[in-house]
């Protein structure tokens, strides 16, 4: 129980007295991270090494998830040419295969084994490339001043030109819908991350509870099956979606 929310950080670059800025590195979650990128790459290396017109087991699994996020995806932005679409296909479908594993890693028998996501610094930055990326699709489709017209809100758009009449109505947008679209965004970076670290964290107190509660001699095998493959799969597929809802909605025209 007293190691829950431990962490081993490096404050110091190893063998010298430099100190390592931002607090240091946790490298735990480091570790854990190029782990998982490289359970990645090795999984679709398998699925994806041998094409052939009668699909095998690891064939029909990769393109059963390519066609099913390529379908998602153009449900969800419904831009006009399939080729539009498909151009954010790689980063939703990439985004749901890193956060899942990341979330199910301590299911592979290695010792040091933790989530990365129950680190919030993981989270964050996972947050804060999402919103940011979100916010280059808006000022790439509407322009960088018809974006910045758009966060201003309605006032802004209603009164044209700036003339003497209009004057109130572009105050009030520069002062009150501007900081409030700048507010919006930073509350959806916390919100993101917020919501996936609070869950993994959450269920990996749980199982540690449980699992002391029961001084380990029965194993949860239900909690681990539902914590380690259902929850995380759902918190995954939660996190790609709200990525691509954030981009549907800086790309939208109002």
């Amino acid at each position: 129980m007293e190691e829950i929310g431990q962490r081993i950080v490096w404050h110091y670059v190893p063998f010298t007295d430099i100190s390592i800025p931002l607090g240091g590195i946790n490298i735990l979650t480091v570790g854990n991270t190029v782990l998982v990128m490289f359970v990645l790459w090795a999984l679709l290396w398998l699925g994806a090494r041998k094409f052939a017109w009668v699909p095998g087991r690891g064939q029909l699994v990769v393109e059963t998830y390519v066609g099913a996020f390529d379908t998602m995806v153009s449900d969800t932005l419904q831009l006009h040419t399939t080729k539009e679409n498909r151009h954010f296909f790689p980063l939703i479908a990439a985004l749901f295969a890193f956060v899942l594993l990341c979330n199910g890693i301590p299911l592979l028998p290695l010792p040091h084994i933790e989530e990365p996501t129950s680190d919030l610094n993981c989270t964050l930055a996972l947050g804060m490339m999402v919103v940011s990326y979100s916010l280059y699709c808006g000022f790439k489709t509407h322009g960088i001043r018809g974006k910045l017209a758009e966060m201003c809100g309605p006032f802004w758009h209603h009164e044209g030109r700036f003339t003497m009449a209009a004057l109130p109505g572009k105050l009030i947008g520069l002062g009150f819908f501007f900081p409030l679209s700048v507010v919006e965004n930073l509350s959806r970076v916390l919100s993101i991350s917020c919501r996936l670290f609070g869950n993994i964290t959450g269920a990996a107190i749980i199982m540690t509870v449980v699992t002391s509660l029961t001084f380990c001699v029965v194993v949860p095998l239900g909690l681990d099956a539902f914590f380690l493959v259902f929850e995380s799969a759902v918190q995954a597929f939660v996190f790609s979606m709200l990525t691509l809802i954030y981009i549907a909605t800086n790309m939208e025209h109002e």
